[in-house]
């Protein structure tokens, strides 16, 4: 519904006159027209932005990137178009490109989820104390407590720590974003492979059980999952995994495949197993 105020710059600019000089009329008439065109072009602007996010989305980054590179010289200081490009480079494994502009939307923007993805690329780019230091400092940052999604802050921080041997800080981490929101499936998944790794095998299987628990058509906590209790002769729970795994709505037919063969391959163990016995 047009304001008032909107309708009397309107009545002006079509020649209906009101109490005003000729210079406030003008003034008044390229006002309304710079704000529409104003309005027009942002709305042009997010549009793009949305495109550009479903390319993404939809494993397109190459295609992303043609138009992000026209919309980043269009609006350099712009911080959202920055981020894009940082994701974009990301998803064509261009880590170090995409530090540079995550670091130029982060000076921009001072957002929590620019730095989450800025330690992401440092961590692709292998650089893990950066990415530790960044993400510790955004921890104490007004910004980084009040952000929506704490948890994925924590399982960088955990993820990182565990790149560089600091096994116990890793595990406090991963814990902190389970303590944030305990259904945040992933760093059940890698608390559950750092268990694992560290041979506690009995907390390994309660993590990914409960990684499955809240992602059932994830194929990698279940797989781990079966693999583990292959590894320690649980085949009966391996089997079992599997098969409930193998009738979750949901899931593509590639894993519904992988399943299969996993499902194959500890059948085989079993009947080994009972002739060996």
């Amino acid at each position: 519904m047009i304001s008032f105020a909107r309708r009397q710059i309107r009545w002006l600019c079509t020649g209906l006159y009101l109490a005003f000089s000729l210079t406030l009329l003008n003034v008044a008439c390229q006002t309304a027209k710079d704000s529409n065109v104003q309005e027009k072009t942002l709305e042009v602007l997010e549009k793009q932005k949305s495109l550009i996010r479903n390319q993404l989305d939809d494993g397109k980054p190459d295609q992303a990137l043609v138009l992000l590179r026209d919309l980043a010289r269009q609006h350099p200081r712009d911080g959202s178009i920055q981020n894009l490009m940082g994701l974009t480079h990301l998803a064509l494994k261009n880590p170090t490109r995409a530090i540079k502009h995550f670091l130029a939307a982060y000076k921009l923007d001072q957002q929590a989820g620019t730095a989450l993805n800025l330690s992401s690329a440092f961590i692709e780019a292998s650089d893990y104390d950066k990415a530790i230091r960044l993400l510790f400092a955004l921890t104490k940052t007004k910004e980084g407590q009040t952000y929506q999604h704490r948890e994925r802050i924590f399982h960088n921080l955990a993820y990182a720590n565990e790149r560089v041997g600091k096994n116990t800080k890793a595990e406090e981490w991963y814990q902190e974003a389970i303590d944030e929101n305990p259904t945040f499936f992933p760093s059940h998944l890698e608390l559950a492979r750092l268990y694992e790794k560290t041979n506690r095998s009995a907390m390994a299987i309660q993590a990914y059980r409960r990684a499955t628990d809240y992602c059932h058509a994830c194929f990698e906590p279940m797989y781990a999952l079966s693999m583990l209790y292959l590894k320690t002769n649980r085949l009966t729970e391996a089997r079992k995994t599997l098969l409930a795994y193998g009738k979750t709505e949901g899931i593509t037919p590639r894993d519904r495949e992988r399943a299969k063969q996993l499902l194959r391959m500890v059948m085989t163990a079993g009947i080994r197993g009972k002739r060996a016995g």
